[in-house]
């Protein structure tokens, strides 16, 4: 795309916008979400259904737990994991991949037995015979560089050991169907807080009108999850570019009494990695292609007719204080704007918590109280008094513990 050209902004409920052609895949700049839920034509891909994929998930890197592999050094780790597709069943798909269900597969020899037919899925996404997994495969032929880059940048970050605590479990790249082996989870962020807020307003009681729609532990647990994550990825020198409540997983943590959940970062398509040599500005910088206006920092959207629009750590802040703003009332803080151009002219104020108090669940997030304290600095409109996600997760940590 052009620097003339103007961006295209995404709806919250149309996420995806892609550019009028693919960026090179060590820039990173595709969009493609792999929790979007539409109805659409299956492509085809490159094993046909019924097929496995051979072999065992491998990968040259050992780190440590506190070693992180340089980016110049990483090529995409390469998956041979046996999966079992039956049917091309469509877990959801973006602007430039589309991701399968599949099941994985022991490693069978001559003298063992044939494997059961498959058993029924739990919602913690492992079934009788192994667990599910979710094949993200290209859904056009530019695709593949995109994934290519995708495949990269996840294997550079679970260099380091402290990924899985992060990000959805990620196997390797297909080579073979050129697609990106992950962890199936079938909740997403997006989806719980819109099912908390139809709970609440179903259910409304004076006693919780002050807490957030998925309750004040819940809360404080993603809360506290997510900016670690974000930390972890920042110390990593990894601008994510698309935080938003569908690109966070929610993994069930059945503890007897209750399902909590661990948030796991996902699609990492618009990714990218500071060069070892070039701490404190942006790797090859360019134009963002297609933002979501909701979770878009006010200097992103202010800068869109100009080569100075691009994703940075500081806008990555922004956009999960924004998503944690969701988590808490349930709802896009503009969901009241009756016009996207009303809604731009809103977000570009960066008055996130000021137009999210107007709305019918604004008593949960009161001027004063926990969550409008953990969030209001992340919320800066101005660059240089945001916080760092290091700073954040600090300041966060003091709050709730205090």
């Amino acid at each position: 795309m052009s620097n003339t050209t103007d961006t295209p902004i995404t709806e919250q409920s149309q996420n995806l916008t892609p550019p009028c052609t693919p960026p090179p895949y060590h820039l990173g700049k595709a969009s493609a979400n792999t929790e979007e839920f539409e109805q659409r034509a299956i492509p085809s891909i490159s094993n046909p259904p019924g097929s496995k994929a051979q072999g065992n998930c491998s990968s040259t890197i050992t780190p440590t737990a506190e070693e992180t592999l340089s980016w110049d050094m990483i090529s995409p780790r390469t998956c041979t994991k046996s999966y079992q597709m039956s049917s091309y069943e469509e877990l959801g798909h973006g602007a430039w991949s589309t991701v399968y269900r599949a099941i994985e597969t022991p490693e069978t020899s001559p003298s063992r037995l044939p494997t059961p037919p498959t058993s029924p899925v739990s919602l913690s996404g492992k079934s009788a015979i192994g667990r599910v997994l979710a094949i993200k495969a290209p859904a056009r032929n530019d695709a593949h560089d995109i994934l290519i880059h995708e495949a990269r940048v996840l294997t550079y970050l679970h260099s380091s050991g402290r990924a899985s605590e992060y990000l959805v479990p990620f196997h390797g790249y297909n080579v073979t169907s050129k697609s990106l082996v992950m962890d199936a989870i079938p909740l997403n962020l997006e989806t719980h807080a819109k099912s908390c807020l139809k709970r609440v307003r179903a259910d409304f009681s004076t006693r919780t009108m002050f807490d957030p729609v998925c309750g004040s532990q819940e809360w404080q647990s993603l809360a506290t999850q997510l900016i670690g994550g974000l930390e972890f990825l920042h110390s990593n020198r990894c601008i994510h570019g698309d935080i938003k409540p569908s690109t966070i997983l929610l993994c069930p943590i059945e503890d007897g009494t209750s399902e909590t959940y661990t948030p796991l970062y996902c699609d990492f398509s618009s990714a990218r990695i500071f060069n070892d040599s070039d701490v404190g500005s942006i790797e090859q910088a360019q134009q963002i292609t297609a933002l979501t206006l909701d979770y878009a920092s006010p200097e992103l959207l202010t800068s869109l007719r100009s080569t100075s629009a691009v994703a940075t750590m500081a806008a990555d802040v922004y956009a999960l204080a924004v998503t944690l703003v969701v988590a808490a009332i349930g709802e896009s803080p503009y969901a009241g704007a009756s016009m996207e151009v009303l809604k731009l002219s809103m977000a570009r104020e960066g008055k996130v918590l000021q137009f999210a108090r107007q709305a019918d669940q604004g008593t949960r997030i009161m001027k004063g109280k926990m969550v409008e304290r953990c969030l209001k600095d992340a919320l800066e409109k101005d660059v240089e008094k945001r916080y760092t996600a290091k700073e954040w997760k600090d300041s966060v940590h003091i709050i709730l513990e205090g």
